[in-house]
């Protein structure tokens, strides 16, 4: 019986051990000769990757190996030759411009990558409304009362929410989270109104870059880790600070409040992320509705203090005519009062409350570091506020300050997504 095959040989020298081979693995002669032909072919396979110039014995053994190994030499070899695409460095594919922006056009490679870039992208935005916001109240306060400006400011960005406050009166968790952020968030209002009365704008602006600096150690306090090279930032924002101070204007009691102010909105700033995460997002109407009211509220309580306290408030009834409420109203500043109440006030803590769900606090902070550069050029253009030698010095160790705690957030990150 002729065999087709180069190696006859190997076969031949050894018909008995496989003949006995087959007959132990099958004992039913019916399947001999299919399992004859399997056997037959894998061995031919085997032997014709194997080396010409060894002898029959060696081919024999050759041959046994092999052919017990069959179940477990084949996948190693795809294995090993074709590597699959999941062993890949992850690293490499989440660095591949491709992989990340694909071949889609450019504005939506820019805004549609993933949800923090959107949200990184919104709270830039909603820092130079911030910004503008500063020489915006600035003016209107050296024509009005501030206090009346603030009560209606306040009051045009809570109306819209009232019916979302109304529909989660039940929603215990919800009410009281924007009651604690609607103290923080009114409390830096109110300082940095206080303190626009006296100081310049454009040091205003940089005072509130604290901030950054506020919200990272009040985390560590928290028991979060401090890099050092935060606490080297903060050093040098502190001395920036005091060469700004000695540019322009003398120092006033209105940089401590402006501080203050920069302490009290790092503090909301912290509680919001923490808020927004733990809370639905059909819920974030109604918290953020229960925040404004309570700004609202608090300032038309210091309006009437401050009205009742100063001497004023007045109980003439001559003053609360009908032609004297309208000259008020028509010689109110509305389009300031708009603009601060629904752009600054009420869409800009929408913004920031939905992309903090994305993004930290610490990295919101550095976001809004860059609120002093853009409220300083407002002051320039709009103001007329210009500084000396000193305060470009100050100024330039303050930024300073924030970019060496956006490097220490950048350094960390790094390190973290590289044992990832």
């Amino acid at each position: 019986m002729a065999y087709p095959s180069p190696f006859r040989l190997p076969w031949k020298a050894t018909p008995t051990n496989s003949t006995l081979k087959l007959s132990n693995s099958s004992p039913k002669s019916s399947n001999y000769s299919s399992l004859h032909t399997r056997r037959r072919r894998f061995i031919t396979f085997s032997l014709e990757n194997a080396s010409s110039s060894s002898s029959a014995d060696s081919n024999k053994s050759v041959k046994i190996e092999i052919s017990s190994q069959k179940p477990a030499v084949v996948p190693k070899k795809v294995e090993n030759d074709v590597p699959l695409p999941s062993s890949r460095n992850p690293t490499e594919q989440t660095l591949s411009f491709r992989s990340l922006f694909g071949k889609r056009i450019l504005w939506r490679r820019i805004l549609f990558v993933s949800k923090k870039v959107r949200s990184i992208i919104l709270l830039n935005a909603i820092t130079v409304v911030y910004a503008s916001t500063i020489p915006v109240v600035k003016e209107v306060e050296a024509i009005m009362d501030p206090a009346a400006f603030t009560v209606v400011r306040f009051m045009v960005s809570a109306i819209p929410f009232v019916p979302f406050v109304l529909r989660a009166q039940a929603d215990v968790h919800t009410r009281n989270a924007g009651l604690e952020l609607g103290v923080w968030v009114s409390l830096g209002y109110l300082m940095q109104a206080l303190g626009l009365l006296t100081s310049d704008a454009g040091r205003a602006s940089f005072l509130s870059m604290f901030t950054v600096i506020v919200v990272p150690l009040l985390d560590g306090i928290l028991g979060a880790v401090v890099p050092a090279c935060t606490w080297f930032g903060a050093v040098m924002s502190i001395i920036g600070v005091g060469l700004l101070e000695s540019s322009g204007s003398p120092p006033c009691v209105g940089d401590l409040l402006n501080f203050l102010s920069a302490v009290f909105f790092g503090i909301h700033t912290l509680r919001t992320e923490q808020i927004s995460r733990r809370t639905k997002k059909e819920n974030f109407l109604a918290l953020l509705g229960y925040e404004v009211c309570i700004i609202a509220l608090f300032s038309m309580l210091w309006f009437f203090l401050r009205s009742w306290c100063g001497g004023t408030w007045k109980l003439n009834p001559s003053f609360w005519t009908w032609k004297v409420f309208l000259d008020s109203i028509i010689r109110f500043p509305w389009i300031p009062a708009l603009y601060t109440g629904i752009f600054s006030t009420g869409l800009c803590l929408w913004v920031e409350m939905a992309a903090m769900c994305d993004v930290s606090a610490t990295e919101t902070a550095i976001i809004y570091g860059l609120e002093p550069v853009w409220g300083a050029g407002f002051a320039w253009f709009f103001l007329g506020e210009r500084w000396g030698t000193a305060g470009w010095i100050g100024a330039a160790l303050v930024l300073d300050g924030f970019y060496m705690d956006s490097m220490c957030e950048i350094i960390a990150f790094t390190m973290k997504y590289k044992k990832w």
